[in-house]
């Protein structure tokens, strides 16, 4: 019944692979997030590799890793995967060598569709397939061009279908944005989708390691989580991008966590596991206890206790699932401090 497990070490100890979302993980909008760095240096002494694990098509493995060090962050370009990359090897797959393929993206994106044996060409009826992703030049002709080419058979990749990318003026039209015109005028989405959540970039990342074990470590339960759990990977949710610990309360079981962390830092900690008492419908974790009731408004979620915050997200997480799965509580309920030490983390 369990959905949050326990690690009794550090957790990376556990795992022979981090795959590491960027922003929102190692980074926040280009600036880097303290505990990264340290955390990632700490990995190779936990026999765990990480892979920067990115949607982002726009850079190569190199500049992501150029880019990381001069954050401080210890990468090297062969512990990079970037949806690009994918991409290309989805088309080496589908098509036969020197095949001619459209791409409409970045520099990063045509590299990495010729490092796999296949020619680019600016001939949409000429192309036998499709590498779809986005630069903010991208134009009118450019997004005509893939309309006519996959009109005419060649297979259409998607590096993702990101529907904004964060800026520091806010979200703005992303990769998949732009896609919905393109399906707009052709009357179908793209063949293949390569990027987070879709199954190939987390393929491609554990083939790195056959036979070992992988967890992923996101900010975003809709695009890291969802696509580890549709990937059969277990995943880490860190609270230092979009997600929020209250918020994640109300999480779909596909968009459900593995673990729970403040940041990155929670791969060297040990992790409590929640436990049920059976008699009632109660979740203990740390100090806290996290219990189910029925009052005069209905099923609410109590909490008591004090400790490590964390433990009673923890707690707040594993029974708001469960009761969210198994009656008609709402998730979106704010749970009922019991406690001084829960009305000053609940905010009451």
């Amino acid at each position: 019944m369990t959905r949050l497990k326990g690690a009794p070490e550090a957790l990376a100890g556990a795992y022979d692979q981090a795959l590491l979302d960027l922003d929102g993980v190692v980074y926040l909008l280009h600036e880097p997030i303290p505990e990264a760095a340290a955390t990632i240096a700490a990995l190779p002494g936990l026999d765990c590799e990480p892979v920067f694990v990115t949607n982002n098509a726009s850079r190569s493995p190199e500049t992501v890793a150029d880019a990381l060090r001069g954050m401080g962050v210890p990468a090297e370009a062969a512990q990079v995967l970037t949806s690009a990359q994918v991409v290309a090897e989805i088309l080496r797959d589908r098509l036969a060598p020197g095949d001619p393929v459209l791409v409409t993206g970045s520099q990063a994106l045509a590299a990495a569709v010729e490092a796999e044996g296949l020619t680019t060409t600016d001939d949409p009826k000429a192309a036998k397939g499709i590498a779809y992703g986005m630069v903010p030049t991208v134009t009118w002709r450019d997004l005509a061009d893939l309309t006519l080419a996959a009109r005419g058979g060649a297979v259409w990749v998607a590096t993702n279908l990101d529907a904004t990318l964060p800026t520091p003026d806010g979200p703005l039209p992303g990769t998949g944005a732009l896609a919905g015109a393109i399906s707009a005028a052709l009357g179908r989405g793209p063949d293949v989708i390569a990027g987070k959540p879709e199954p190939g970039i987390y393929r491609a990342a554990t083939a790195r390691r056959p036979g070992g074990t992988a967890v992923m470590v996101g900010d975003r339960p809709d695009s890291d989580i969802e696509g580890a759990n549709r990937a059969g990977l277990d995943s880490l949710l860190v609270f230092t991008g979009v997600a929020s610990p209250l918020e994640a309360l109300a999480l779909p079981p596909e968009q459900r966590p593995t673990y729970l962390g403040w940041n990155l830092g929670a791969l060297t900690e040990p992790h409590p596991e929640p436990q049920w008492n059976d008699a009632v419908d109660r979740i203990d974790c740390g100090g806290w206890t996290a219990t189910l009731e029925t009052g005069p408004a209905g099923a609410e979620i109590r909490l008591r206790g004090e400790g490590a915050e964390l433990d009673a997200w923890r707690a707040l997480c594993e029974l708001s699932w469960a009761a969210a799965d198994m009656t008609d509580y709402d998730p979106t309920r704010a749970p009922v401090a019991d406690s001084d030490a829960a009305r000053k983390l609940l905010g009451d």
